[in-house]
């Protein structure tokens, strides 16, 4: 006996339907993302009394967990289905545009069963291939935190302390990274000597010599000038008639109400 196996996954948990050759769910479970919940899913497939090899298995994804323990475990004819295709397949059994976990579960075992040949196998990749891929996926990752974190520098220097930004050409550099650190104030660019601020770029192994009078002077030049914010003032305004002609202990300012 044939069983068409649907899978919805997601991070934390699946939803999987067993269908058979008629169209019919003959068991449906809510397995969790760890070795409980595939262990559960082996033992429904036991009760079933169905084979590894007899089962087509569906889901939308070949990165998870779940496909490399499904082909580990025997399961030879795995099929990623392409989330838009079953997209546009739920109209078959429902009209209403709502849509669940089970029944996205439902429509792939049963797209396995009419619609196999417009899907292809899966295959796993070799060793090497996956260890290229965790590479190259580890190296995205620091690259976009290393942009965003490079925005929000760009954009906190800007506003407080742009005179770091127009000394060397590259903020993602290390010598740029280093001058804010040693100065991370405009008070501390800007009793910066000519002396230090060449000792500093030799320290970090600076190459363009050439360039270093032309940022020195453009660090003393966009220095901003720190201004305390100035506090509102009120402004006496004429008495009105009877105010200070009213005997009190104390002495009132004739402030208007």
């Amino acid at each position: 006996m044939q069983v068409y196996l649907g899978i919805d996954w997601s991070r934390y948990k699946h939803d999987a339907v067993f269908m058979n050759e008629a169209g019919e769910a003959i068991a449906q479970l809510v397995l969790g993302h760890d070795v409980e919940g595939f262990g559960r899913l082996e033992a429904v497939r036991a009760k079933l009394g169905v084979s590894p090899a007899q089962c087509l298995v569906g889901l939308e994804t070949a990165h998870n967990l779940l496909v490399d323990f499904l082909w580990d475990r025997g399961y030879q004819q795995v099929y990623v289905v392409p989330p838009q295709m079953v997209k546009s397949n739920r109209s078959r059994f429902r009209q209403s545009g709502a849509r669940s976990d089970p029944t996205d579960a439902f429509v792939v075992a049963d797209m396995l069963r009419t619609d196999r040949g417009r899907l292809y196998p899966w295959l796993p990749d070799s060793p090497l291939t996956r260890q290229i891929r965790a590479k190259i996926s580890l190296t995205l990752h620091l690259t976009q935190t290393s942009v965003r974190l490079s925005n929000r520098l760009r954009d906190v220097l800007w506003r407080y302390h742009p005179g770091a930004l127009q000394v060397f050409a590259n903020l993602t550099s290390n010598i740029t990274l280093a001058f804010v650190q040693a100065y991370p104030t405009p008070q501390a660019a800007a009793g910066l000597s000519w002396e230090a601020f060449e000792r500093f770029a030799h320290s970090q192994r600076y190459s363009h010599r050439s360039r270093l009078r032309r940022g020195f002077a453009q660090l003393q030049a966009l220095q901003p000038a720190p201004r305390r914010p100035s506090r509102p003032t009120r402004r006496k305004l004429p008495c009105w008639p009877g105010c200070c002609s009213r005997p009190s202990r104390r002495r009132r300012r004739c402030w208007p109400r």
